[in-house]
């Protein structure tokens, strides 16, 4: 199995230049979201909008007024879906219209937006490389910011009470989301890249200590630790049906957890690291690895079907009503639609993007 450990390496060194003031350039996989019939892509250059059922291409974002846009993080939708949030790795976060429509513009950043926002009906929260967690009102109005001193590349999460947020500092932070105040903080031992899982008043998260970490989410306290084979990016899948846990590591390696002690129930080892977290529909888990595959595999570990791509795959498949989209890095597609089944049902190739863009500035 081969490990691109340099890749990893490399966006840790640019997001540690960014917390310094850098604005040297870093690359990320795309980012996918949907609603409503409409699939936005952020992909380098642009944040496209496609139509969900046949990917036609609807309009391009290439950023306000800025000179090398760039955008990856999946944008983020209001829960009303009236409101799309995209950051740019130049530190201007955007709020759009489903017709991508500027709303707002806010610009206060020092680095790259690498993790997509946590939008509320209340409230958006964007964590960004400069080490800052900025909230802001749904019309890009600033409320307060919370300054972490270390790279945020995690989106939190939040139970009403309090917001979760991860750093590459190693801690993970329990704010109080009207003012940013610290409520609890706890020192994992490794960076925290990935969104933390939050469910029923526990928080699983995983480290580049090499471990997934279960926490009590009102207090911190650290109710489990369990062991991987390489850093965990991002946190795992719960499943409410058999209390597990689903997750992979960047040693390749795909662990089913008992969710209330940590203990494995299974594992398996496929080909290439594993970044995003598992997609869970019906008994089935879907999960990308680096060496460009997506697996399909039963709550019971029987494999079901596998998907090839040109490319790798990093981020997680998105699930939407009809579709599991696919956005593969480095690949001649810019986003693959599959049905469950793992029949592609369209893809959008590179150059055919890259067209409409060019056409849609004329």
């Amino acid at each position: 199995m081969k490990k691109r450990w340099w890749l990893f390496l490399l966006f840790l060194s640019s997001a540690l230049l960014s917390a310094c003031g850098s604005r040297l350039g870093a690359n990320s996989w795309p980012g996918v979201s949907a609603a409503d019939g409409q699939v936005y892509v952020a992909a380098g250059p642009a944040v496209y909008a496609l139509t969900e059922d046949n990917g036609r291409f609807l309009w391009a974002f290439t950023g306000q007024d800025e000179k090398g846009f760039s955008a990856y993080a999946a944008p983020a939708l209001s829960p009303d879906h009236t409101l799309l949030v995209v950051g740019d790795y130049g530190g201007v976060l955007y709020g759009l219209t489903p017709a991508g429509d500027v709303r707002w513009r806010f610009a206060a950043a020092e680095s790259h937006y690498v993790a997509s926002p946590l939008v509320t009906a209340q409230a958006v929260y964007a964590p960004n490389a400069d080490g800052t967690l900025y909230a802001l009102d749904l019309n890009g109005q600033p409320q307060w910011a919370f300054h972490a001193g270390q790279p945020l590349w995690g989106a939190p999460v939040t139970d009403g009470q309090r917001l979760y947020l991860p750093s590459l500092g190693h801690h993970l932070y329990a704010l109080n989301p009207q003012n940013g105040a610290v409520v609890w903080d706890v020192d994992l031992g490794g960076a925290l890249a990935g969104q933390p899982t939050l469910q029923d008043g526990v928080l699983y998260v995983g480290t580049f200590a090499k471990e997934i970490v279960a926490l009590d989410a009102a207090s911190g306290k650290i109710l489990w630790k369990t062991p991987a084979t390489g850093w965990v990016w991002d946190g795992p899948t719960y499943d409410p049906t058999t209390d597990t846990l689903y997750v992979g590591d960047l040693g390749g390696k795909f662990f089913a957890l008992d969710a209330k002690t940590g203990q494995q129930r299974w594992a398996e080892q496929p080909d290439g690291a594993i970044v995003g977290r598992p997609t869970l529909a019906d008994g089935v888990l879907y999960f990308p690895t680096e060496d460009g595959a997506l697996i399909a595999l039963s709550v019971d570990d029987k494999p079901r079907w596998q998907y090839a791509v040109q490319g790798h795959l990093y981020a997680s498949p998105l699930l939407t009503k009809d579709h599991l989209l696919l956005a593969p890095y480095k690949g001649e597609n810019l986003v693959i639609a599959l049905d469950l089944d793992g029949r592609m049902q369209w893809a959008l190739p590179v150059k055919q993007a890259e067209a409409a863009l060019k056409a849609s500035k004329k």
